[in-house]
């Protein structure tokens, strides 16, 4: 029965491909030979296929009077002469003025089309030839540029209210695939960087589990998609576990022992892979992939998965300057702390700007070991020209992550390299950071707003250039627990052990969000790892691993990482009071009154001397799970003062650690896992718990459980990397460190001056 059903959805192709492994001609029938069919030649209607962009809609998004994407497009090398037009969709903000707003749109660096933006315009497609030869095999860079002007607003606030958003399933390159649909044997595993997007832009990996498949293939499969992902950088995957293959765009991945894959109606012949027992198949109508991989025996799988990790880590990274680049830096420019790096490293271009609000974002990587904590800086230095005569009431805000971290006054003659921003350390993660820098640039005919002047003189120019940023050393320190990335999937304490995901056995949704966050996770770390699934009958978590599933089936330690959640209060009172009174807790903006006034000035201070104080967690939030919320919790078993000890200074301590993720339901976990990665919000995680709010995507962060810090480099007794651990340290407890700091001067104080008295003076 489910032979039958697989024939029926297409993927017959597929199988006679893979039996055959040879194209078998199949004659015509008598009466067939002498049918005329050149009468319906002339209404034989053009087939096109679009390529879609490797983005969500919500990472299609450009913000702002200016703002820019950059994307690249792998071209296989059968189709990168067929690309002839790039179609574009997109849907623009109300408030955007038309005749002051455009999207230009470049391949390559070479403009090859411009858009008025007409914000409700029912015909938003529009489509551009492409030149010859534009389009080069391997990677190109496809970058997006939109300018808006608002249509009565002149203030800054009204500049948030300007965008446009491009369509994913809409925009990409269109191209006749030609008359052949059955689907073709490739031999080049280059093709695996060009999977092809679904409608919303997230990658579609299917893991084809028929019936009779043991469960320990799944495991495989997902190890392939999770090689496959980090080959390609797909950090938007969307994992489904199904018993037949896909039919859109996508692709299967069938991972068995050659049993098992005939009893499902599969085999393998003769291949054009180098890889025994591994076949590699594409659809040229919807670009789709299948990967069948065959063997004798479970371990001569694993040594043909082997075989695949170590052939696609050998594969150059072939295309243009400009796409190599894009591709190379999509989960961060790699950062090494003491060298400044200009901000057209990091894909920053330059700009004249004549807006109010100058927004230019990039993204940076540092080390997955990297000791957050205000124990240094990363210092930015602008190159930026005031053109226009500006107030003075302009300013310059550093983000990172969502979270403003440093600011600065914009001089009338702009930011010079001489006037460099320190940014604290302790505002960066480890992995993956987003980060983005505004400029407003006003002036005073904004105080009357003069909408037939939007189209004024330049305010500001922007050299990237002549534009670094630089950072401090880097202590060297793992934490734990953390939900952040490179920690999300805990390492077995057992050798040679893969990490456990248990899920219930009767719940798939929450075995695909499993899935897809083992997969997305290895895209960001650009690291496979071993994973085994558990299917447990009853409620899950007594064991550590990745534990998935919905609140009312945890059990053990995963059930009481999400019953911490629930307190109300998880400091004292009276620590509460001490905080506020040295000013360590940030005061509410609205308080009243000098006491706020002078808390305020102290909590300043602190930040000045580059102290990131507090908790992001406010007073008045909750960590209370809503619909399609994901709760993010990490908990480890206790360490021994002597093994803290053994830990600190390098030596391998084991300790068990739980990562849950959870929500109200099945349902909602998957739900929420696909709206997190839609959004690029992975790397948002911190703490050892996080929240995520899909109603207002945000995450909220905070420590529920006490640090545990483990040596991470050859030398952790390196004096400079240990005085940077102790200031880190020091930097997350700044409240003990200050109430030590107080008490010992009052000692010090005290015996001075009983030495006095018995001195006699």
């Amino acid at each position: 029965m489910m032979k039958n059903s697989i024939v029926s959805t297409g993927s017959m192709c597929l199988k006679s491909a893979l039996l055959a492994a040879a194209v078998l001609t199949v004659p015509l029938g008598a009466n067939a030979q002498q049918l005329d069919l050149s009468v319906l030649e002339t209404k034989k209607e053009e087939r096109r296929t679009i390529r879609r962009l490797t983005a969500t809609a919500d990472q299609m998004r450009l913000e702002g009077e200016f703002s820019e994407l950059r994307l690249a497009l792998y071209a296989p090398r059968d189709e990168a002469l067929l690309y002839r037009k790039l179609q574009v969709d997109y849907l623009t903000a109300v408030s955007a003025a038309p005749e002051y707003s455009n999207l230009s749109v470049m391949i390559n660096g070479q403009l090859v089309g411009d858009i008025e933006l007409t914000s409700g315009e029912q015909a938003s497609l529009r489509s551009f030839d492409l030149p010859p030869g534009l389009i080069v095999e391997g990677f190109n860079e496809v970058r997006f540029v939109a300018r808006h002007k608002h249509r009565v607003d002149c203030t800054i606030p009204a500049t948030y209210e300007l965008w446009t958003v491009l369509n994913p399933a809409n925009t990409g390159l269109v191209f006749d695939p030609g008359p052949d649909t059955a689907p073709k044997l490739v031999s080049g595993l280059e093709v695996l960087r060009a999977i092809p997007n679904d409608v919303t832009g997230s990658t579609n990996f299917r893991l084809v589990q028929p019936a009779n498949m043991s469960t320990s293939n799944l495991d495989r499969s997902l190890a392939v998609a999770q090689t496959v992902a980090v080959f390609g950088k797909y950090q938007n995957p969307n994992i489904e576990i199904r018993p037949e293959p896909g039919t859109n765009a996508g692709m299967d991945i069938i991972v068995g022992t050659r049993a098992e894959l005939s009893k499902a109606g599969y085999a393998v012949g003769r291949t054009r892979s180098g890889i025994q027992g591994l076949a590699l198949m594409r659809n040229p109508e919807t670009g789709r992939l299948s990967l069948l991989i065959a063997a004798d025996s479970r371990p001569a799988l694993d040594h043909a998965i082997a075989q695949l990790q170590e052939a696609l880590a050998k594969l150059p990274t072939t295309g243009t300057k400009r796409g190599i680049q894009v591709f190379t830096n999509k989960f961060g420019y790699e950062i090494t702390p003491g060298t400044p790096v200009s901000l057209a490293e990091l894909g920053v271009s330059s700009q004249r700007f004549d807006g109010r609000l100058m927004q230019r974002d990039f993204s940076i990587k540092l080390p997955e070991d990297y000791f957050v904590g205000d124990y240094g800086k990363a210092t930015l230095s602008l190159d930026i020209e005031a053109l226009a005569d500006l107030s003075n009431a302009n300013r310059l805000q550093v983000f990172a992550n969502g979270a403003a971290l440093a600011s600065a006054e914009l001089t009338r003659d702009g930011i010079t390299s001489r006037s460099p921003v320190n940014i604290p350390l302790g505002g960066f993660s480890p992995g993956f950071n987003e980060l983005r820098i505004e400029v407003s640039s006003l002036t005073s005919e904004d105080e009357v707003c003069d909408v037939s002047s939007l189209n004024g003189p330049d305010r500001l120019a922007f050299e990237a250039s002549t534009s670094t940023i630089e950072f401090d050393s880097l202590a060297r320190m793992r934490v734990t627990p953390s939900v952040s990335p490179g920690n999300l999937l805990p390492q077995s304490t057992a050798d040679n052990r893969p990490t456990y995901i248990q899920v219930p056995s009767n719940d798939r949704s929450s075995l695909e969000a499993a899935a897809q966050l083992a997969v997305a996770t290895a895209a960001i770390n650009q690291t496979v790892q071993p994973v085994s699934i558990v299917l447990g009958a009853g409620d899950v978590g007594s064991q550590p691993g990745l534990i998935v599933a919905p609140v009312n089936r945890l059990s053990g330690p995963a059930k009481q990482a999400y019953t911490d959640t629930l307190q109300d209060t998880r400091r004292s009172a009276a620590r509460g009071h001490v905080a506020n009174f040295l000013g360590l807790e940030t005061p509410d903006a609205n308080e009243p009154g000098l006491w706020a006034d002078l808390r305020r000035y102290a909590n300043s201070a602190w930040r000045n001397m580059g102290f990131k104080l507090g908790s992001e967690f406010q007073a008045q939030q909750s960590f209370k799970l809503e619909k399609n919320d994901v709760l993010f919790s990490q908990r480890t078993t206790d360490l021994s003062s002597q093994e803290s000890w053994v830990a600190f200074f390098g030596a391998p301590v084991k300790q068990d650690v739980w990562t849950v993720v959870t929500g109200l339901t099945g349902d909602d976990v998957k739900s929420g896992v696909d709206t997190l990665l839609r959004e690029g919000r992975l790397a948002w995680l911190g703490g050892d718990t996080s929240l995520y709010k899909t109603s207002d995507n945000t995450v909220l962060s905070d420590r529920f459980s006490e640090a545990n810090y483990f040596a991470s480099l050859a030398n952790p007794s390196e004096l400079r990397n240990s005085r940077l651990v102790v200031a880190g340290v020091i930097s997350h407890n700044m409240l003990d460190f200050v109430v030590f700091m107080v008490l010992f001067g009052v000692v010090l104080a005290f015996s001075y001056y009983v030495a006095l008295r018995k001195s006699g003076r």
